[in-house]
């Protein structure tokens, strides 16, 4: 009687199945250019926008995205088409979405003494979608999607809830938090922007260290310093980074646009 060949045992089929993966993690880590950044950021963005009370006020935009765009045309980015949006919400916040989609919350409008902390904080946020750390998130995710729905489709691993991680877990890049390495690129990103754009620098200093004091008594309040720790020594780092030379005041068109937003989102 012929023997039958043995069935590849399930681990087998996990290893071919996790190649397969590793091929796609590959595939989509290297397919994003600029384009693909802004479809992905129009989409969340659009997204965004049905889930947060987004403040239609052309003016405040308008001031907002005086400060914004000195910032961008200092950091040399021409690959995308920043806006720049205002969310009405008390937490002090702000956020940039791959493809130069800027959001800042009324709270953080709200908190900035001067326009070179607001200033100090939108340089930060337009590092980070100069720099691509959304997009390479974003990478990540996708990879790790594809990942999953290839292990599900070729192992049969997945007849639980697995599968449906697969689908969900590309949502999550828009919630999760840069890595410190982000963090620091976008601090001294931020520095140099400012710094060009003709604006003090040290004021994102002392927005970040106001609020870090404050955070032990409202962290919920505080939502940007919660997602972006400012230990002493990246405080230390950001004056290192500064030195003698930067500017002290701020141009007086910059200057004018805060004093719209101070208006309209200021402490009442």
């Amino acid at each position: 009687m012929k023997r039958m060949p043995a069935p590849r045992p399930n681990g087998t089929r996990i290893r071919h199945s996790l190649a397969i993966a590793g091929a796609a993690v590959l595939f989509t880590a290297c397919s994003m250019d600029a384009a693909e950044e802004r479809r992905l950021g129009a989409e969340a963005a659009a997204e965004i926008e049905r889930r947060v009370d987004v403040v239609r006020d052309s003016e405040g935009e308008q001031a907002l995205s005086t400060i914004g765009h000195a910032l961008v045309d200092a950091s040399g980015d021409v690959s995308h088409p920043y806006q720049f949006r205002i969310v009405r919400d008390s937490t002090v916040n702000a956020f940039a979405l791959p493809g130069g989609f800027v959001y800042v919350h009324t709270g953080l409008l709200r908190n900035a003494h001067d326009v070179s902390e607001l200033a100090g904080v939108l340089g930060h946020e337009v590092a980070h979608a100069r720099l691509s750390h959304g997009a390479e998130q974003a990478r990540k995710q996708q990879g790790l999607s594809a990942a999953i729905t290839v292990v599900c489709m070729f192992s049969g691993l997945c007849d639980g809830g697995l599968s449906q991680v697969a689908i969900n877990v590309g949502a999550n890049v828009l919630t999760a938090k840069f890595s410190r390495t982000d963090e620091l690129e976008a601090d001294s990103a931020g520095i140099e922007y400012t710094t060009r754009a003709g604006v003090d620098p040290r004021g994102m200093i002392r927005f970040f260290a106001r609020l870090r004091e404050q955070s032990g008594n409202v962290p919920a309040y505080l939502e940007w310093v919660s997602t972006h720790p400012m230990e002493g020594t990246r405080i230390a780092a950001a004056e290192r980074l500064i030195g003698p030379g930067a500017p002290a005041s701020s141009p007086a068109e910059l200057e004018a646009a805060f004093r719209v937003l101070r208006a309209r989102y200021g402490a009442r």
